[in-house]
C-alpha cells in the first residue's frame, strides 16, 4: 500500500471529524455523528482490505499513527454530541477538588448546592444517583478540575492522550502490522466516543493492554499490577482476572489474581464512606438498567420482567465466563472471548463499551466483531429521538439491524472452526 493513499483516505477521513464545527449546535448533530462513523469506517474497511493484500511501505505505519493522533485531537474542542456522561466526570472532579468524596452526595443533593452552576449539575443524567465510577477514574477527574475546572476539553484532553498511549502500546509493544494498527488507530469509535464525547473507557484500555503484553511474555506482576489499575478505571478488566490463573503454577495461582483485586479493594478503601454510596449505583445499574443488549432483549421478551431477565443474562453470561475458563486456549484467546461474552450477554451496551473489543481486534481478529464495531452506530438514532423529544425509547426493529448481522458472521466463524474452537491463528505478540 502506498502513502499516497493513506494520506488521502486520512485526509477525507479528517474532512469527516472537521465538519462537526460546521453545524450548529441541534439534534441534527447526532444524525451527523452517525454519517461521519458510518462513512469513516466504510473507508477503514476498505484501507484494512487494501493493506492486507499490497506491498507496505516502511513509512505508511508511522503515518497511520499520526493521523490517529491528529483524528483524535481535532474533535477536543467540540461539545459532546451522542452522550452527557462528561458532564458526570466533570461534576465528581468538582466535588472532590472541593473536599467532598465523590461518593457520598448525589449531584442533586441540597449539600452541593453551593457548587451549581449553570451546566452542573443541569446537564447531568440521573441526578439524583450517586457517581458509579471507580476510584482511578475519580483521581482523573480530580486531576483534571485541579489543571481545567469545569473544562470539558481539558477532560477529553487527558483522555486522548490515554488513548494515542493505547495506540502507540499496539504499535510498539505489540509490533501490529499496518492493516492490523488501523483497526483501531483509524476506527471511529475510540476517535468519536473519546475525543468528541469523552468517555472514561479510554483511561482503561491502555493499562488493559500493557497488562496483556506483560502477561504474556511472563512479567506477571507488573501484568497483574497493570490489570488492577484497568479495573481502577472502569470494572471490565476485572474479566480477565480468573485468566491470570492458568499463567502460573502453585501459590502464585491463587496469589496472582489476587493482585487487581486487592487494588482494587484498596482504591475502593481510599473512597469508602458509610452511607454506601460506593456502591449504590453500582447495584442500581447493573440491576435496573438496559439499552441496546441483543440477547438480554430477547430474554426480557420471553420473560416479562426487567429483574428476572437481569438475572437470567447475567446467569447466561457466567455460564460463558466459567466455560472460556475451562477451555484450552491461550491467554489472549480467552480475554478476547469473554469480552465478546459480555457484549452479547450485557443488559446495557452503548457504543463506547465496544472500543474495548476496537482494541482486543486488532490482537485477535475476527469479521463478526469487526462488523458489530462498524454496525454499534446505530443505537445513535435513540439518542437522536431523545434530543427530539425528550422520550428515551429503544427500537426492537434498530436491535435487529444492528445485532442480526454479527450473529450470522459469528455463526459462520463457528462452524468453520475460527471462533473459539481452535486456536486464534491471528494473535500479535504471544
Amino acid at each position: 500500500m502506498t502513502t499516497r493513499w493513506l494520506v488521502i483516505v486520512g485526509l477525507l477521513m479528517e474532512a469527516a471529524y472537521l465538519s462537526f464545527y460546521l453545524l450548529p449546535e441541534s439534534p441534527r448533530e447526532v444524525l451527523l455523528l452517525i454519517g461521519v462513523h458510518v462513512f469513516v469506517f466504510l473507508l477503514l474497511a476498505l484501507t484494512w482490505w487494501k493493506s492486507g493484500a499490497a506491498h507496505v511501505e516502511p513509512r505508511a505505519t508511522r503515518l497511520v499513527v499520526g493521523f490517529a493522533i491528529v483524528f483524535r485531537l481535532t474533535l477536543i474542542l467540540h461539545p459532546p454530541v451522542g452522550s452527557d456522561d462528561i458532564y458526570r466526570y466533570v461534576w465528581d472532579g468538582k466535588v472532590a477538588a472541593g473536599g467532598i468524596n465523590p461518593f457520598a452526595f448525589a449531584p442533586a443533593d441540597s449539600a452541593l448546592a453551593h457548587l451549581h452552576t449553570t451546566d452542573l449539575p443541569s446537564k447531568i443524567n440521573f441526578p439524583t444517583m450517586r457517581t458509579i465510577y471507580p476510584p482511578l477514574a475519580q483521581g482523573v477527574f480530580f486531576v483534571s478540575h485541579v489543571l481545567f475546572g469545569d473544562s470539558l476539553a481539558g477532560l477529553k484532553f487527558l483522555f486522548v492522550l490515554a488513548d494515542i498511549v493505547s495506540v502507540l502500546l499496539l504499535y510498539r509493544l505489540f509490533n501490529a502490522p499496518l492493516h492490523g494498527l488501523l483497526l483501531y488507530a483509524w476506527s471511529p469509535l475510540p476517535i468519536l466516543y473519546f475525543g468528541l464525547d469523552g468517555h472514561v473507557d479510554a483511561l482503561g484500555i491502555p493499562f488493559l493492554l500493557l497488562s496483556l503484553y506483560l502477561l504474556q511474555r511472563g512479567n506477571l506482576l507488573k501484568g497483574a499490577v497493570s490489570l488492577g489499575f484497568a479495573a481502577l478505571s472502569k470494572l471490565y478488566p476485572l474479566l480477565v482476572v480468573p485468566f491470570v490463573f492458568h499463567l502460573t503454577k502453585g501459590w502464585k495461582k491463587i496469589a496472582l489474581p489476587a493482585v487487581p483485586i486487592v487494588l482494587l479493594l484498596i482504591g475502593c478503601w481510599l473512597y469508602w464512606e458509610p452511607t454506601g454510596g460506593l456502591i449504590e449505583s453500582l447495584i442500581i445499574f447493573n440491576t435496573r438498567f438496559e439499552f441496546n443488549g441483543s440477547l438480554f432483549h430477547l430474554i426480557y421478551a420471553l420473560v416479562g420482567s426487567n429483574e428476572k431477565a437481569h438475572l437470567v443474562s447475567s446467569i447466561m453470561f457466567l455460564i460463558w465466563w466459567a466455560t472460556v475458563f475451562a477451555l484450552n486456549r491461550t491467554f489472549l484467546e480467552r480475554v478476547f472471548l469473554a469480552f465478546v461474552g459480555f457484549i452479547v450477554c450485557a443488559p446495557t451496551v452503548h457504543p463506547w463499551y465496544l472500543t474495548w473489543l476496537a482494541a482486543l481486534v486488532v490482537l485477535r481478529w475476527s469479521p463478526a466483531v469487526f462488523l458489530l464495531l462498524g454496525f454499534s452506530v446505530i443505537s445513535n438514532w435513540v439518542a437522536y429521538q431523545y434530543r427530539l423529544s425528550g422520550v428515551w425509547r429503544a427500537d426492537t426493529l434498530l436491535l435487529w439491524v444492528e445485532y442480526i448481522p454479527f450473529y450470522v458472521l459469528l455463526a459462520r466463524e463457528v462452524v468453520r472452526g475460527t471462533f473459539s474452537f481452535r486456536q486464534a491463528s491471528a494473535n500479535i505478540g504471544g
